[in-house]
């Protein structure tokens, strides 16, 4: 009893390795095939990553456990208007490749009756699916991939919300001050009249740090009292993540 039970859980664990590994490669080859470089790769505790846009790719420890559960990106050679569609591409592969794998994984046990087919089929199609479809789970200030693929292609409000974010922050990843500065009074503006607790907050952070490079201390006192009075539903990530002080 006591061996079926570690095998069951060797099975569990690798199962999950690789399709966390499928899905996040899902996730970069994408970006590659679009034309984007590599930024990084996250699989537990273990990363490969460059530590500038141009650098080199190294392999290091995450020190953030938010990442662990998995993290796949690439980055734009430039900011254009093509970004925010590539990404919701880029978005979409990785569930689809998790949902390949998991289909190909239970036609095999199917073939074969190996358990361990059994459950990489079934730790694929479940995270495929839990990714997939639209959710208001959250992870830190960012929904699934599914729900952030639909909220740019639905176009309107969320899809400009999605729209600044994804640029302002492939703008400091990439090291495009210019084109961060120069979009920086937008993104206030829609995360300001976001819908969503959260988004609103982080507008209220992006203003107060504009108005900390401006030195414009009571500008810093009114923003941080507005954000003050719009907790209500911030995530705790996203509180300890905007600090204003």
């Amino acid at each position: 009893m006591k061996t079926v039970v570690l095998v069951v859980l060797f099975y569990a664990v690798a199962a999950s390795f690789i399709s966390t590994v499928v899905h996040e490669f899902g996730h970069v080859l994408s970006g590659l095939m679009n034309g984007w470089k590599f930024l990084m790769m996250v699989i537990g505790p273990f990363k490969l990553y460059r530590d500038d846009p141009d650098g080199k790719i190294l392999f290091g420890i995450e020190k953030n456990p938010a990442l662990w559960g998995g993290c796949g990106g690439t980055m734009p050679k430039r900011i254009d208007d093509s970004v925010t569609e590539v990404f919701a591409r880029i978005l979409i592969a990785g569930p689809l490749a998790s949902l390949v794998l998991g289909t190909a994984g239970m036609a095999a046990f199917f073939l074969t009756k190996h358990e361990f087919l059994l459950m990489l089929g079934m730790v694929s199609l479940g995270q495929g699916l839990v990714c997939i479809l639209p959710m208001k789970i959250k992870t830190g200030i960012l929904y699934n991939d599914g729900t952030r693929f639909l909220r740019i292609r639905r176009k309107g409000k969320e899809a400009e919300e999605e729209k600044v974010l994804i640029e302002s922050i492939f703008a400091e990843v990439i090291g495009d001050a210019e084109t961060k500065k120069a979009r920086e009074d937008h993104l206030i503006e829609v995360l300001l009249d976001s819908d969503d607790a959260s988004y609103r907050y982080y507008g209220f952070y992006y203003a107060y740090m504009r108005a900390k490079e401006d030195g414009d201390e009571a500008e810093m006192e009114r923003v941080k009292a507005g954000a003050e009075k719009n907790r209500d539903g911030v995530s705790r990530y996203v509180l300890d993540s905007c600090d204003m002080s």
